[in-house]
C-alpha cells in the first residue's frame, strides 16, 4: 500500500534583503484572505475550483508611487519618472529601476524593465516559486504591457527577486500607488494538498554564506539552472530560521 500524502504545513521563509528603507516592503499576504464575505452559497468565493486556487496565491504591493514613460529616439532609448506621480527621489530612481538592453528583449517593439523586488524567499524541503502577474486585479488590467513571470526551487535556489516587465503600448506610462498589487507568488510542493504557511525568516550569516554562491552567477553564464547539482552539493541542511 502506498504512503498517505503528507498533509503537514510546508514552511517558507520570507525576507527583505535591501540595505535601505526595507519597511517600504510589506510581507505577502494571502489572496484569499482579501475577499469579502460571498453574497451567497453560490458565488464566486464559493466555488471549490476558485477556492483551490486563490488559497494557494499570495500578494506582494508595489513599495512607492512610481510613474515611468518610455521615449526612443533613433537607436536611443530613455526610460524615466514622470514628477507628477513620483514619490521618490529623482537620483533613486537608477537605483531602482533598469532599462534593459535592447538585445535582451524578447521582441525589438516591447521594452524590457526591471523593477528591484528585494524579497528572497528559502525552504527546507523542495518547494518551487512561481511568480505570476497579479491576475486578479483591476490595476494589473491598466497595465501597459506583460510582467515576465518565472519559476525556481527555493530550498536551492534562494535568489533575491525582480520584477520583469515587457512595454507593449509605448505611447503609454506605466503607473504604480504605493500598495497596488504587484506581483502573485505560488508554491508548488512534493504533495499538492499540502498547506503553505509563509513565515518571516532570519537573514542567517550562513544563508548569505550560501547565498553568494548564486549571486551575480547571470553575468558569468546565461544557463544558471545548470548549477543546481553543485547549489545541491554545497546546501547546508538547515537554511531557514524563523524570525
Amino acid at each position: 500500500m502506498a504512503p498517505a500524502p503528507d498533509k503537514s504545513p510546508v514552511k517558507i521563509g520570507w525576507l527583505v534583503d535591501t540595505p535601505k528603507a526595507g519597511f517600504l516592503y510589506s510581507a505577502p499576504r494571502p489572496v484569499k484572505a482579501q475577499r469579502i464575505v460571498p453574497l451567497s452559497a453560490r458565488a464566486v468565493q464559493s466555488c471549490p475550483a476558485v477556492n483551490e486556487i486563490e488559497r494557494r496565491l499570495f500578494e506582494v504591493t508595489f513599495p512607492f508611487d512610481l510613474r515611468l514613460r518610455y521615449e526612443r529616439d533613433g537607436d536611443e532609448h530613455h526610460l524615466y519618472s514622470v514628477p507628477e506621480g513620483t514619490r521618490i527621489d529623482d537620483d533613486l530612481v537608477p537605483q531602482h529601476v533598469f532599462l534593459m538592453k535592447p538585445d535582451h528583449w524578447r521582441d525589438p517593439a516591447r521594452p524590457v524593465i526591471q523593477i528591484r523586488a528585494p524579497y528572497v524567499f528559502v525552504a527546507d524541503e523542495r518547494v518551487y516559486l512561481n511568480q505570476l502577474p497579479p491576475f486578479l486585479s483591476r490595476s494589473f488590467a491598466r497595465w501597459p504591457g506583460t510582467m515576465t513571470a518565472g519559476r525556481f526551487p527555493t530550498d536551492i535556489w534562494p535568489r533575491i527577486l525582480s520584477w520583469g516587465f515587457e512595454w507593449e503600448d509605448i505611447d503609454r506610462d506605466l503607473v504604480f500607488r504605493r500598495g497596488d498589487p504587484w506581483f502573485y507568488l505560488q508554491f508548488e510542493t512534493e504533495h499538492p494538498d499540502q498547506r503553505i504557511d509563509l513565515v518571516p525568516a532570519e537573514n542567517t550569516a550562513e544563508l548569505q554564506t550560501y547565498r553568494q554562491g548564486l549571486a551575480d552567477v547571470v553575468k558569468y553564464t546565461s544557463n544558471t539552472f545548470a548549477l543546481f547539482d553543485t547549489a545541491t552539493a554545497r546546501r547546508p541542511k538547515k537554511l531557514l530560521q524563523e524570525r
